[in-house]
């Protein structure tokens, strides 16, 4: 089996559902401002309740550090993105 090795911003595209990788940075970029207006200004509830947006923002935090583990392979020059 062949793997296709893509750019992150092509193989990111294609992970997040959107037509061109141009439009990557917009969606990290809300990915990020929806985690960072929960987190800063959400209402926490206590311990073992969890929201449909705290789940959200725990989907958010999970792209972004998937993206930066793969930014972070780029920029150490190991091969390809997962």
């Amino acid at each position: 089996m062949s793997r296709r090795v893509a750019s992150l911003p092509q193989a990111w595209a294609e992970r997040l559902g959107i037509d061109t990788a141009d439009g990557v940075g917009v969606e990290l970029v809300a990915h990020f401002e929806h985690l960072a207006a929960f987190v800063l200004g959400g209402e926490m509830r206590p311990a073992g309740e969890v929201s449909a947006e705290a789940a959200t923002a725990c989907g958010d935090l999970w792209v972004l550090d998937q993206f930066l583990t793969d930014a972070r392979r780029v920029i150490s020059g190991q091969e390809g993105i997962r």
